[in-house]
């Protein structure tokens, strides 16, 4: 229609097709015309068609519907008027007419409903709004949050009298901008109590003095100091005691509102709206606090009392610190454990606590389990087939070689690591030469993944930890019990090359130049089948029993064409690191190679994932059964172990970090940035991290204590309302948390065990962002799925507002991992875009998806969003 290519005129005839229809029946010339002959009607037939049209081309498409309307109407009065029997021409020439009026009108009626939908839609959400701020106001009993209290400022236009209280020192070095702000200091009374009119009378600021005495005239008075909140106040404190002078015990002048506190005070306030203050809020930085990478330990990672003087000599040069290994943030602490005694034979888990110390203990009983909803539980058996390239007929599955006994002596190391190591000192960490430590900041908004898993199956004396906050590892020597910072080169037990480790039986370790044959190797691999190909040519997975969290992970991967290329170019073969200690020799990158390419090739319609599962599952044996798994941990795993395989980083030592030789934050964080890539380089790297920037405030001395940290993964909370936006979850992440009761440590400047307030910041962002909605909790022993509507914008996305280091470049979201079903019994598919269209991967079925289903996604748990101009893939060439 012609109205889709231009600008449609706003709604401003009715407000739902109910009502459009009765006002184009509800017309003097629709009356008119069945009372008048065939000669009238046809000339108002003619005067509104042309009426019609102009209303059309006009792009009006209310006035447009009503006319068309109008005119099949007077079409009808026209065959029955009542010398339609000497007019039957007339009646034949506007029979086609007819129909052309009735078509335009259906196809106007469609968009005018999607149209009306929207609108209502819009005034729903805005009243929904206004009744929120109403009931928000309603709620306002004693203290006031900074963001409410902005908006108030700005967005609502209340009037507000803000009462600062700090000391004078610091109301002149850094205060709100607003007017409506006065300085009333803490010990104006000069201890002689509050009362209203002795504050008026001690006040020597003629303006201060003024805005005071009309208190009553403001909807509300807000008070605050440096950093206290409400629940947090004695009866003798200040702001309490101005609070009840001005409210409670004065009789004189009645207030609109009970006098509000704003909550976390200043401290707060310049932490979200550092602009709206005469100057920035100065930081109080350690001499002694080390904001780097390389040596900050999180809670659960036990310290030895002592470290080997030797320590260092035996490892390789770069083996004097701890190196900074990549791993993006994972909640592990609220997986259940589906089998005890399989999890402690393996990997030794226990769930740690913040301050427990790690010992190989069995799990307790009371964890949640998951049940095995394994269809076809693969059991590998068997040696691998002998592949006949002339005639790959029945593919079987290739089996890993299973791992050996343990032996007495292997028994023997278990149970002296049995004792308990002492827990770390948190004023004075034992760590290698020449760094110090930072106060611990083990963030509980993010907590760690809490697993110490062995460097290798073929290496059970070294065992490697991930801490999901500083994104560490940490190397436990389970002979000594002491934990060191890398695998000695000169071990008898160090990790193994890659030709002996427990790897699928088709060799991989040629250059992936496709030839004709190795390209039916893979075909025969994977399983692949071209029968009843997909209409959209597109390539499914199977499901191998429970693998849709692994087959949703690749699928979003996948799609990420920048990342593909690299891949599929062939670039990243001179980039394979085969001597980390940390990676699987080349394993898992080869094999991925393999996965992508036949997913991209269209010329599958669905593969059996096996080979890529037999890789992963021999490094993690967790992914090689039937059981479910977390699609967020999975991708965890999979970007960690594609960097560690891909990383060009020579590890060399490094001078010591200190605060004190940086002026600024900024100064601060390139040097921790820069620091963090002399031990980890790869496109992993490169696409999908940023920085973090953490802040820990003492409620003590105000102190603050800042440092900074990579991350993949920003994992997000969740408000407890049934529909939210990703604004507000994002809000939500960067609000303070309160450090209280056994969460305590000494502060490093007061030295007391004092309660603190800290928070993350996003100080850059990476080049593909990928968001975690944490949608499960623990409750009672049993897991409680959060099912809200989370509103998500697909297309030019602005995140500047959430990040220090503001950038002109613009995210749309390539992909989404969905997750249906609760922690026990669950389902992972995945929406993911190609160019303008967007598809929808369930296992092995592939179908086009509409927008609008991922605006009404409730099922959203894993969100990609990519700053990278979108991509043609580049498929290799192959050679005869």
């Amino acid at each position: 229609m012609t109205t889709s290519t231009k600008e449609k005129v706003g709604l401003y005839i009715a407000n739902d097709l109910e009502e459009l229809n009765k006002r184009a029946d509800d017309n003097p010339s629709i009356q008119k015309a069945k009372l008048s002959n065939c000669s009238q009607i046809t000339h108002i037939i003619e005067t509104t068609w042309q009426e019609a049209k102009k209303a059309e081309l006009s792009c009006d498409e209310e006035r447009a519907y009503v006319l068309y309307m109008r005119l099949f109407a007077c079409f009808t009065a026209l065959k029955q008027a009542k010398d339609v029997a000497n007019n039957q021409s007339s009646v034949q020439y506007y029979q086609k007419g007819a129909l052309i009026w009735l078509e335009k009108a259906d196809q106007l009626s469609e968009s005018l409903k999607s149209r009306y939908d929207e609108k209502n839609a819009v005034k729903l959400e805005e009243d929904r709004k206004n009744k929120a701020e109403i009931d928000e106001e309603n709620n306002l009993t004693t203290s006031i949050k900074s963001k409410l209290l902005y908006a108030y400022m700005n967005t609502r236009k209340k009037n507000i009298l803000l009462i600062d209280m700090r000391s004078t020192a610091n109301y002149d070095q850094s205060h709100m901008k607003t007017a409506a702000c006065i300085h009333i200091p803490c010990d104006l009374m000069k201890g002689k109590g509050w009362t209203s009119w002795g504050v008026e009378s001690a006040l020597t600021n003629s303006d201060a003095a003024s805005k005071f005495k009309q208190r009553a005239t403001y909807d509300y008075v807000v008070l605050f100091d440096e950093g206290s909140y409400e629940r947090d106040l004695s009866s003798d404190h200040c702001l309490q005691g101005l609070k009840q002078a001005i409210y409670s015990l004065d009789r004189d002048v009645k207030l609109k509102h009970e006098p509000l506190i704003l909550e976390g005070g200043y401290q707060d306030w310049s932490g979200y709206y550092p602009t709206e203050n005469t100057a920035p809020l100065p930081s109080n930085k350690s001499n002694n606090g080390l904001q780097s990478f390389e040596i900050a330990y999180p809670d659960d990672v036990i310290q030895p009392e002592q470290v080997p003087s030797d320590a260092a000599s035996d490892a390789q040069p770069e083996a004097g610190i701890f190196m900074p290994a990549v791993i993006p943030q994972v909640d592990r602490t609220r997986k259940p454990i589906q089998n005890p005694k399989l999890e402690q034979d393996e990997t030794q888990i226990k769930p740690i606590q913040s301050d427990e110390p790690l010992q190989p203990s069995p799990v307790a009983k009371e964890q949640p389990q998951i049940p095995d909803r394994s269809i076809k539980p693969i059991t590998p058996a068997g040696p691998s087939p002998v592949v006949n390239q002339e005639q790959p007929t029945i593919p079987t599955t290739r089996s890993i070689p299973p791992r050996p006994a343990p032996s007495a002596s292997s028994t023997a190391t278990t149970s002296e690591v049995s004792k308990q190591p002492k827990p770390i000192d948190t004023n004075q960490e034992n760590i290698p030469p020449k760094f110090s430590v930072p106060n611990r900041e083990t963030l509980p908004i993010y907590r760690p993944f809490n697993r110490a898993v062995p460097v290798s199956d073929t290496n059970a004396q070294f065992q490697k930890k991930f801490d999901a906050v500083t994104g560490r590892k940490i190397i436990l020597d389970t002979k000594t019990n002491q934990y060191v910072s890398n695998v000695p080169e000169n071990d008898s037990t160090r990790l193994p090359p890659a030709s002996s480790q427990t790897i699928p039986t088709i060799n991989r370790d040629t250059k992936p130049v496709l030839t004709e044959q190795k390209r039916r190797q893979i075909a025969y691999d994977y399983r692949a089948l071209t029968d009843s190909f997909q209409i959209n040519r597109r390539t499914g997975l199977k499901n191998l029993g429970n693998s849709c969290y692994m087959n949703s992970i690749i699928q979003s991967l996948s799609f990420n064409f920048r990342f593909t290329n690299y891949f599929l170019t062939g670039e990243f073969y001179k980039d394979i690191n085969q001597k980390n200690k940390f990676g699987s020799g080349g394993l898992v990158v080869k094999e991925w190679f393999n996965l992508v390419y036949a997913l991209w090739c269209s010329q599958f319609s669905q593969l059996s994932p096996y080979p890529f599962k037999n890789v992963v599952g021999s490094l993690q044996r967790a992914y090689l059964g039937t059981q479910q798994q977390d699609a967020h941990e999975f991708l965890v795993f999979l970007l960690d172990s594609l960097h560690e395989d891909l990383n060009q980083a020579t590890r060399p030592r490094l001078e010591e970090i200190k605060a004190e030789n940086y002026k600024t934050d900024q100064q601060l964080a390139d040097a921790t940035k820069q620091a963090f890539h002399l031990h980890n380089k790869s496109i992993v790297i490169d696409l999908f991290y940023g920085l973090f920037k953490s802040t820990t405030i003492c409620l003590s001395c105000s102190y603050n204590s800042i440092r900074f940290e990579a991350f993949a993964i920003i994992s997000v909370p969740i408000p407890p309302v049934r529909q939210c936006s990703l604004d507000e979850c994002m809000d939500l992440f960067r609000e303070f948390e309160h450090l209280t009761g056994e969460e305590r440590y000494e502060c490093s400047k007061c030295k007391r065990l004092s309660d603190k307030k800290r928070r993350l910041d996003i100080w850059e962002l990476p080049k593909i962002f990928i968001v975690h909605f944490k949608r499960f909790r623990l409750q009672q022993m049993r897991y409680i799925k959060n099912e809200s509507l989370i509103r998500y914008p697909t297309a030019s996305v602005d995140f500047s507002r959430w990040t220090h280091n503001r950038s002109a470049s613009k995210y749309s979201l390539v992909s989404v991992v969905n997750h249906f079903g609760s922690m026990n019994s669950g389902h992972y598919t995945s929406f993911c875009k190609d160019g303008n269209q967007w598809y929808y991967c369930d296992d092995e079925s592939i179908r086009a998806a509409d927008i609008r289903e991922l605006e009404n996604n409730v099922h959203a748990y894993l969100l990609f969003y990519s700053s990278i101009a979108p991509q043609q893939l580049s498929l290799p060439l192959i050679s005869n």
